[in-house]
């Protein structure tokens, strides 16, 4: 799955007439969602107790479900 701002649907629809599906698709460049390996080394790296093992945890069952509600493809998601 691809996923494009709403300026750049805007901008496809302004190019679309006349020009070929791919053409206009071309023209895009698709946000990008993070894999799992991405979504690790976001993570703060120190933790100075439980509090903080909690926080790095929280971040990433946060960020995958996030991910995957928007619609991450089946490569990334595990």
């Amino acid at each position: 799955m691809k996923l494009y701002t709403e300026e750049q649907v805007i901008r496809a629809i302004e190019l679309s007439f006349g020009r070929s599906e791919d053409e206009v698709l071309a023209g895009l460049t698709p946000i990008e969602l993070p894999s799992d390996e991405e979504i690790y080394q976001a993570e703060p790296k120190e933790c100075s107790g439980d509090f903080d093992l909690g926080v790095m945890n929280g971040f990433r069952k946060g960020a995958k479900w996030m991910r995957d509600k928007i619609g991450g493809n089946n490569e990334q998601t595990k």
